[in-house]
């Protein structure tokens, strides 16, 4: 009887699993197919499925008027389902800004007419890519929470201004942001080609990752991780050959979207809070600022070459935070990236001072964080948070470079 019932269990329990799960992934398509109905004026998600869209039900390559995902009926069309008419002047003319190999990734939700199933569906990858990036990280860094912790960790990751931003705006920010930690766990795990692979969300989203990929793609050459580029360069190549048969003349239409884009709307950078706040000095003291962090990353990064993979994810957290001191043009949906840097240091902290419960000072610090980052409305109050986290990252690199401690230097 007993074998009996084991056996019924071990069939009835995955099924169960597997059914909870649809009904919970369609619940949360569901309601936020409802709030996208009711809030429509996101353009992350918008232009890109529309203009793919358009592409798929008009598009012509060959045609005299040449409907691509980059031309002026597409934009057009695009301005009248968002404005109710043609853009006036300094209002975004909604070109599309994205390369055609990120496009790509929106031709199977512009198969779905509705646009507010299509957003609903992304928005709920979005989430479950929110809380599946912290679980990553965590795993990563090899942070181990009791339940309430790691409740309060899963939760934060979501939560948090720029996590929930993200989310709302229907950005892609969030599948990027687990396609590049997933990309670090695989190259731990060893699984290099998978992690290739990965590499390529990151790759092509500029701002907040683009000196993450340019290290990254650096010390695999160092290491001659091989088969982590070869996945990398593949994959990218895959998708190059597949735009340019689709459509061969895409680059050039890219480039004036992503200008109007970076026109209309302006992305967070050190240099642009410093231009408006001194318009002569500004501009100066953004280029010294950009010399001096490329110089820090520079140094940083030869010495991570020959170090262990602690010191990887080290530098790897550094090129999150420092990316706004750069200069570079950086969404405030990106900023979730922040959830790295700040579980790395979170994690040292209790892996040198552990407490437990609420006197814990991480715990602390992810609960002051939760509250403080909704007041971040202003962008100098945002770049804050990056000078706060590159004080954060050096005042524990001693520990994170090196492994943990033994069991005699804990009770020394």
């Amino acid at each position: 009887m007993a074998v009996r019932l084991s056996r019924f269990l071990s069939v009835v329990t995955p099924v169960f699993l597997i059914l909870l799960a649809v009904a919970v992934v369609g619940g949360m398509v569901w309601g936020n197919t409802l709030y996208a109905r009711q809030h429509r004026g996101e353009t992350d998600f918008f232009v890109p499925w529309l203009a793919a869209q358009t592409f798929l039900r008009y598009g012509d390559p060959t045609s005299p008027d040449r409907i691509t995902p980059y031309s002026e009926a597409a934009a057009q069309r695009a301005q009248l389902l968002y404005y109710g008419r043609l853009a006036e002047e300094g209002e975004s003319p909604l070109y599309l800004w994205l390369p055609m190999p990120a496009e790509l990734f929106y031709f199977p939700f512009a198969l779905i007419p509705d646009y507010a199933v299509a957003r609903g569906v992304w928005m709920t990858l979005n989430q479950i890519a929110l809380v599946a990036s912290a679980v990553v990280v965590l795993k990563l860094i090899r942070w181990s929470l009791r339940w309430f912790a790691l409740l309060l960790a899963l939760l934060f990751s979501v939560l948090w201004l720029f996590g929930w931003q993200g989310m709302l705006a229907a950005s892609p920010a969030p599948l990027v942001f687990l396609a590049a930690m997933g990309a670090l766990w695989a190259l731990r795990a060893e699984q290099e080609e998978v992690a290739g692979i990965l590499f390529v969300l990151p790759a092509l989203k500029w701002g907040i990752f683009t000196v993450f990929v340019l290290f990254l793609v650096w010390w695999a050459f160092y290491h001659r991780r091989w088969r982590f580029l070869a996945g990398f360069a593949m994959t990218i190549g895959f998708l190059l050959l597949v735009s340019f048969l689709i459509l061969p003349g895409w680059f050039f239409p890219f480039l004036r979207g992503l200008y109007w884009h970076m026109q209309t709307l302006p992305p967070l950078s050190l240099g642009a809070v410093l231009t408006d706040l001194f318009p002569l000095a500004g501009p100066r003291f953004a280029l010294l600022s950009t010399l001096l962090f490329s110089l820090l990353l520079f140094f940083e990064g030869r010495e991570a070459r020959q170090r262990e993979f602690r010191h990887l994810l080290w530098t790897s957290s550094l090129t999150l935070v420092v990316a706004p001191l750069l200069n570079l043009p950086i969404g405030r949906s990106d900023f979730l990236a922040f959830l790295f840097p700040i579980f790395l240091f979170l994690g040292i902290v209790e892996e040198r001072w552990p407490a437990r419960g609420l006197r814990n000072p991480a715990i602390l610090v992810l609960v002051g964080l939760l509250i403080v980052s909704w007041r971040l409305g202003e962008a100098g109050a945002i770049l804050l948070l990056s000078f706060a986290l590159l004080l954060g990252l050096y005042w524990v690199r001693w520990y994170a470079i090196r492994p943990p401690r033994t069991l005699l230097e804990s009770t020394a």
